[in-house]
């Protein structure tokens, strides 16, 4: 029990010293937000491009 509990203390402790060895951790907020906002505005555009497309279909004559 005893080789256990300093099995399971030594992995804590080298996954503690990783994670704050890591210098990129806490940029996946910026990482998300800076996605989003380039998704929101791929819809954006997409949307305007679709209301133009179908007004020009629209507005074709056909005879």
């Amino acid at each position: 029990m005893l080789n256990e509990l300093r099995l399971l203390w030594a992995w804590a402790a080298t996954r503690a010293e990783l994670v704050r060895e890591d210098a990129e951790r806490g940029e996946i907020v910026q990482t998300v937000v800076i996605i989003a906002a380039f998704v929101i505005a791929a819809i954006a555009i997409v949307a305007i491009l679709v209301t133009k497309a179908t007004s020009t279909a629209n507005n074709v004559k056909t005879q």
